[in-house]
């Protein structure tokens, strides 16, 4: 069995025991954490959502874990100005790649906020698309320079669109109720509603 395929048996065991309800989504959410960890041997991996502050859209990381095992549900917010470079070249590819992300001149909107805060020294992130939209992102970060490999980038890509399908084909109401973007976004455009699910 290839990497890929033993990730996409793992995951769909976790996600289909949490929309059973045999596990809570929290620790489901933890053992998906555990998933990329495992793959990518990464120091963290945080996972990201669009939210609606008021009228903003904002960029919410509402779930993170460490390597040493700490599952932090604390939210950290990014307001459009901190996101917006960095959105439109991580759609362009549906990843995003940074061997030195506190230097890198995409990234120096969230710099201050998100990148000294929490040390994150070099990043490679993949986004939730589906039909087109743009849901978020799974973030793996180090707190080190390190050259990620073509090998990283298809086992997280992989990885997230198989989350990204069984969230779909469920459907997860947290998927259902949180704002997407279109790929080629008009920055100034107001975000689509959930589309409905098909019949």
């Amino acid at each position: 069995m290839t990497p890929q395929a033993e990730d996409s048996a793992r995951l769909q065991e976790l996600l289909g025991d949490m929309y059973a309800e045999r596990t809570p989504r929290a620790d489901t959410q933890s053992a998906v954490f555990d998933v990329v960890l495992a793959r990518l041997h990464c120091a963290r991996v945080s996972m990201w959502k669009f939210d609606r502050v008021g009228d903003e859209l904002t960029l919410l990381c509402f779930a993170s874990k460490t390597a040493a095992g700490v599952f932090d549900t604390s939210e950290r917010r990014l307001h459009r100005p901190e996101f917006i470079d960095y959105f439109n070249s991580l759609v362009d590819a549906g990843t995003y790649m940074s061997v030195d992300a506190m230097n890198d001149p995409v990234l120096q909107p969230m710099r201050e906020n998100y990148l000294v805060a929490n040390n994150v020294v070099s990043m490679l992130d993949a986004a939730f698309v589906l039909n087109n939209q743009t849901y978020g992102m799974v973030c793996c970060e180090e707190q080190q320079r390190r050259e990620w490999k073509a090998s990283d980038v298809v086992s997280l890509r992989a990885i997230v669109n198989k989350i990204a399908l069984l969230m779909w084909n469920a459907p997860d109401p947290v998927l259902l109720k949180t704002p997407s973007l279109p790929l080629r976004v008009l920055l100034k455009q107001e975000p689509s509603p959930p589309p409905e699910r098909r019949r």
